[in-house]
């Protein structure tokens, strides 16, 4: 079975397209951290694309979001996953 998952902005990825789940720091200009974002990283023949799955205050949500998605995909109880938000309620 085909996996998907929704991405806080509501847009669904087909787990298959992804090579690459990790976490990046979003910086400014000043290079100071303004917060985590749950990235998937998907291939063609020719480049690739950075999808944002969710974006978080803080590593430690990030890293929750993240183990999530893990425990997900090692079961076969669900085809969609659901990024989790802030504890805020919203992106950020």
């Amino acid at each position: 079975m085909s996996k998907s998952i929704i991405t806080q902005d509501g847009n669904i990825v087909n787990y298959g397209n992804l090579v690459a789940v990790y976490i990046d720091d979003e910086l400014d200009d000043d290079e100071n951290v303004l917060g985590y974002n749950l990235v998937g990283l998907t291939s063609t023949s020719k480049e690739a694309d950075v999808i944002i799955l969710g974006s978080y205050s803080d590593a430690e949500d990030a890293l929750k979001a993240r183990y999530g998605l893990i425990c997900w995909l090692q079961s076969e109880a669900f085809g969609t996953f659901e990024m989790p938000k802030t504890d805020e309620g919203g992106e950020n």
